[in-house]
This record gives structure tokens, sequence and C-alpha cells, in this order.
């Protein structure tokens, strides 16, 4: 690629970025008693203009280096927070953002290489757990600013595209079957989702950890 091409590509992202600032600019002053609607409609364009400014960023980065560098997919769940840990044999994977709507799963393809990869490397060097019958935890945290209306039915929320990575690497099969599924919700200082795979012996003690009746917002 030359230079000339490098630098109409570099300017491109430029005028991606100042778009996405502009809409934070107009969500501000939108402040401090903004119309729910258009408050909702500008940060809705703020987001998908981002979710295209991520894109094209990587393909100008595996353009430029004819590929895609080695990890990566895993430093950008770094960066992105996407969080593994296993405790007493529980998997609980950690996710920036709360799970989308069933008709709005565009947006959330971006995690998915990074989730692949921080599992792969996580099952490499720790060792997973493997599940053939278990119970799948979903905890839908929200961010304690939200009023309660922002809460979504679960029978509206996408969980297979991200349950059939974890699958992949820690489950015979999602099938119900072989699993339970149970789901909560709770507010905390921001929000994300927590996955937590366990022997089915193991939920009612989980259960009583995590107290979901008082976690909810009054």
């Amino acid at each position: 690629m030359n230079t000339g091409t490098l630098l109409t590509r570099i300017r491109l992202e430029q005028r991606s970025l100042i778009d996405i600032n502009k809409k934070l600019y107009e969500l501000e002053h939108l402040l401090p008693a903004p119309a729910p609607e258009q408050f909702i409609k500008t940060a809705k364009s703020a987001a998908l203009l981002s979710e295209r400014s991520t894109a094209q960023l990587r393909n100008f980065l595996f353009t430029v280096c004819g590929g895609m560098p080695q990890d990566y997919y895993l430093q950008a769940a770094e960066m992105q927070g996407i969080r593994l840990n296993v405790d007493d044999d529980i998997l609980s994977v950690r996710l920036p953002a709360l799970l989308l709507k069933k008709t709005r799963t565009e947006g959330f393809k971006f995690l998915q290489p990074a989730i692949h990869a921080a599992l792969k490397q996580y099952a490499e060097q720790q060792n997973l757990p493997h599940f053939c019958e278990c119970t799948i935890c979903i905890e839908h945290i929200y961010d304690s600013c939200l009023p309660i209306k922002a809460v979504r039915d679960y029978d509206n929320l996408e969980t297979k595209e991200v349950l059939d990575i974890i699958t992949l690497y820690c489950m015979t099969d999602d099938t119900g079957a072989l699993c339970d599924q149970f789901q909560t919700t709770r507010f905390a200082d921001s929000s994300c989702t927590i996955i937590s795979v366990m022997q089915k012996e193991k939920f009612s003690a989980w259960l009583d950890m995590k107290n979901p009746a008082k976690s909810v917002k009054s």
C-alpha cells in the first residue's frame, strides 16, 4: 500500500472519529433534561458510528500487516473488558455489555472473535472444566443510573451466539436435555453480562451467594 493510499485511509478514520465526537457533543448539549426519544436516537447513532469505525480500523490494520497480527483478538479481549475466571470448578465469563435483543444481534459481533480468543487461551493455560450436565446462569447487570423500565424481558434477549462459543470450549452440548438455565437481573456500577457454568449440584449454593432477590433496584 503506497503512501498516498495510506494517507487517504488514515484521514478516513479521522473523519469517522470526528463524526463520533460530534454525536457525543450533541448528547452533551441535550442535557440536563433531554427528550428521551432524541437522546436515545443520538446515542444509537454514536454507537453505530463507533461500530463502523472499529470494523474499518481492524480492516486497515489487517491490510497494513498483511493479515491479523498475532494475539490481536486476545489483546482486544483485554481492552474490551472480557474476563474469565474459574473458581471451585465454576466458570464465569464477564462480557462488557448487556446482551442485545434477538432482532439486534449485529452489534455484538465485534465481541465474538475476542471471546473465542480469551476462552482458547484460558483452555490452553488453565485447563477449563468440562461439563456434560450443567446449569448455566446468566446475570444481566444494569448500570444503576438506568431506570427500572430499562430492564428487558429475558425471552427477548439473544443468548445463543454467546452460549455457542462457551459451549465449544467447555460443554458437551447446551441442549435442554443436558443443561438447566437460570437468568437474573441486578444493578451495579456499570452494565455488563456474567455467564456462569457449573455442575447442577453447585447451583443452590451459587444462588444463595448471589441472593438475587435483594439485588433488584427498588
